[in-house]
C-alpha cells in the first residue's frame, strides 16, 4: 500500500481541480445553451397562431416564419384532422404580432429551386388591430416545380398553336400572303414600265427643249413687245378719253336733275289736279247723257228719220238653224 502512495506535490488535490474544471465547462455549456435559445428565440413569449392547408407537402415542424424576410417565429406542430386537411400551428415572438392582421396570409415558400421551405406571412390591412392569440390565418400554397411547368405549358402550348397557325396561313398558297407577295411582284413589274416611260418622257422633254422652247420664248418676247406698244398707245390716248368721260358724267349729272326737276313739276300739277278728277268724270257722265238724249230726239225728227234705215227687229238666228 506504501508503494501506492503518491507524493508528487503536482498531484495534490487533482480532484478538486477535475472538479472545478468540470463545473466550469458546464457553466460554459449551459451558457452557450442560453445564448443560442435566446438567439433562436427559445425564452422569449411567443404567440400561437393556426391555419388549415389542403396538403402537407413541404410543411414540417421546426420550419421558419419569416415576416418581410425576417424570422419571427417557427412551426410548431402539423397534424391531420378529421376532413383530412392539414392543422399547422405556429409560433410566432410576441414582439412581431403588431404586424400580423387577422386579414394576413400564410404562404408557402421555397429558398430557391431546391432550399428549404418556409412560412412568409404577408401583412394584412394597417388599419386593422394585430391578430389574438390562437387566432386563423389564411394559407396559400407556393407552387412547386410540377406546377410552374404544367403552368407554364399552359401558358406556352397556345402560343405555339398560335405560331403554327401563322405559319400554316403564309406556307398557303392560296393565302392572303401569298397573294400579297404576287400582288407586289406585278406591281413592281408596272413600276418599271412605268419608269421606263417616265425616262422616254424625259428625253422627249430634253429634245423639246432643245428645239421648240427657243421659237416659243421668241415668240413670247414678240408678244410682250406687242404688249407693251400697246400699253404706251392706251396709256397715251387715257387722258383724252378720260375728258371726254368727264363731260359725258357732266351731260348726264345734269339731264338727271333736268328729269329730276320735270318729274317734280309733273307731280305738283298731279297734286293740283287730283281733287278736280271726280267732279270733271261726274260732269262728263252728264254730258254724254244729254249727248245721247239729243242725239235720239234728232233721229226722231222728221228729216232725220227719213234717211235713217229702220231698225231690224226679228232676232237674229244662229247660222246652223234653219
Amino acid at each position: 500500500m506504501l508503494l501506492l502512495r503518491d507524493n508528487d506535490p503536482r498531484f495534490r488535490r487533482l480532484g478538486l481541480r477535475v472538479s472545478a474544471f468540470v463545473l466550469i465547462g458546464v457553466g460554459i455549456a449551459l451558457t452557450l445553451l442560453v445564448l443560442l435559445g435566446l438567439r433562436q428565440g427559445y425564452f422569449v413569449p411567443k404567440t400561437r397562431l393556426h391555419f388549415v392547408a389542403e396538403h402537407g407537402a413541404g410543411l414540417i415542424p421546426g420550419m421558419q416564419v419569416r415576416l418581410s424576410g425576417f424570422k419571427i417565429g417557427v412551426v410548431d406542430a402539423v397534424a391531420l384532422n378529421d376532413q383530412a386537411k392539414v392543422d399547422v400551428d405556429l409560433l410566432v415572438e410576441e414582439r412581431y404580432i403588431k404586424w400580423i392582421k387577422p386579414d394576413s396570409t400564410a404562404i408557402l415558400q421555397q429558398d430557391g429551386l431546391i432550399g428549404d421551405h418556409y412560412i412568409e406571412v404577408a401583412g394584412g390591412s394597417p388599419n386593422q388591430a394585430p391578430i389574438k392569440e390562437g387566432g386563423k390565418l389564411a394559407f396559400a400554397p407556393a407552387l412547386g416545380l410540377s406546377e410552374i411547368a404544367l403552368d407554364l405549358r399552359q401558358r406556352v402550348v397556345p402560343i405555339i398553336d398560335s405560331v403554327q397557325t401563322t405559319l400554316d396561313t403564309v406556307n398557303d398558297p392560296n393565302g392572303d400572303l401569298r397573294q400579297t407577295l404576287a400582288n407586289v411582284r406585278g406591281l413592281t413589274a408596272e413600276l418599271r414600265q412605268t419608269r421606263a416611260s417616265v425616262d422616254e418622257l424625259i428625253v422627249n422633254l430634253n429634245k423639246l427643249s432643245a428645239h421648240d422652247l427657243p421659237a416659243v420664248a421668241q415668240t413670247g418676247q414678240q408678244a410682250l413687245a406687242r404688249v407693251d406698244t400697246l400699253a404706251a398707245e392706251l396709256q397715251t390716248r387715257m387722258p383724252t378719253m378720260l375728258d371726254k368721260l368727264d363731260g359725258t358724267l357732266s351731260h348726264a349729272s345734269r339731264a338727271a336733275s333736268e328729269a329730276e326737276a320735270m318729274m317734280a313739276t309733273t307731280r305738283r300739277a298731279v297734286d293740283t289736279a287730283a281733287p278736280r278728277l271726280p267732279a270733271i268724270l261726274r260732269n262728263s257722265d252728264a254730258v254724254l247723257q244729254t249727248s245721247r238724249d239729243a242725239l235720239d230726239g234728232a233721229s226722231q225728227s222728221w228729216p232725220l228719220k227719213q234717211w235713217l234705215p229702220p231698225a231690224d227687229t226679228a232676232a237674229p238666228l244662229p247660222p246652223s238653224r234653219p
